[in-house]
């Protein structure tokens, strides 16, 4: 199933509100249980909170097993996959960033999804008690806005809710000392990430990004070991393996077109590369997790 099919499987009306909530059991019983079950990804940033049971859900290929009170952020485009757990109780949030374009200015966006972004924070936030009471009731609140009133002002309230509750979240993570919050290199970080997401297939070198941002190597080096605790080029290495893997699984390039659109000149290298980072070739992995 497509992206946008998907999408329009979460939510109907997405292309009107730019934001949907569900419940995870009417999720995990509905007719797309096939689909969602195996790793896909949609153009939003979701929230995953657990109110009941234990479990797991994948995200970027990594299991991330959760309890009650146990709160995943997904960042748009990240790839990600249920388990079929019909035990599980929570909720499902979705919203894309022109949800909070009227509501917030470009700064506040940038501080609002950073929490969606796994290299600064782990996807994974767990709840203390009564911080669960506290988070479950912008939940509730959320989902009656959306499902119950639904009038004229509801939107305007969910949006306000939600960077609330995002907010808090936020909150919640600094308790555990958060050293990305505290540093000076986050900036410089951020554009570092955009520009490899743009130009990850015209290089892999660690020079043409720290000339592109007017930076030694030295110093990116720095600002990369700091903020995601490994190497420059190991980081580069890792995305491009992680928009390898969504190639070969989300779309029927061959092997060759998936080279060139990674920037390979020679199949051959994109064969040796993957491997050196995965130990799959790339049919093997794309036959591996496509079953």
């Amino acid at each position: 199933m497509s992206t946008s099919t998907l999408q329009n499987n979460y939510n109907l009306n997405f292309s009107i509100s730019n934001f949907n909530i569900l419940k995870i059991e009417d999720l995990l019983e509905s007719e797309i249980i096939e689909t969602i079950t195996k790793n896909h990804k949609v153009s939003t940033f979701s929230l995953l909170f657990i109110t009941e049971n234990i479990g797991r859900h994948s995200i970027g290929y990594k299991d991330y097993y959760f309890t009650k009170g146990t709160i995943l952020a997904i960042r748009k485009d990240k790839t990600h996959h249920f388990y079929n757990n019909k035990n599980v109780r929570g909720y499902f949030l979705l919203f894309k960033e022109d949800f909070l374009n009227s509501y917030l200015n470009q700064r506040e966006i940038s501080k609002t999804i950073q929490m969606f972004n796994e290299v600064l924070s782990s996807p994974k936030t767990q709840l203390k008690e009564e911080q669960f009471n506290e988070v479950l009731c912008f939940f509730v609140q959320i989902e009656k806005e959306f499902t119950e009133k639904s009038d004229e002002y509801s939107l305007k309230i969910i949006r306000s809710l939600l960077h609330i509750l995002i907010t808090i979240i936020h909150r919640i993570k600094s308790m555990g000392y958060n050293k990305v919050q505290l540093s000076n290199y986050l900036k410089e970080f951020i554009k570092f990430q955009n520009l490899l997401e743009s130009d990850y297939n015209k290089s892999k070198k660690v020079n043409y990004y720290a000339n592109k941002l007017g930076f030694s190597t030295k110093k990116l080096n720095t600002i990369v070991q700091y903020i995601a605790d490994k190497p420059v080029k190991a980081f580069i290495d890792d995305l491009v393996i992680i928009k390898a893997k969504s190639f070969l699984l989300h779309s029927n390039l061959s092997v060759k077109e998936v080279a060139f659109k990674l920037g390979f000149k020679d199949p051959t290298n994109l064969y040796k590369y993957f491997r050196k980072h995965t130990q799959f070739t790339p049919e093997a992995f794309r036959k591996r997790y496509r079953e």
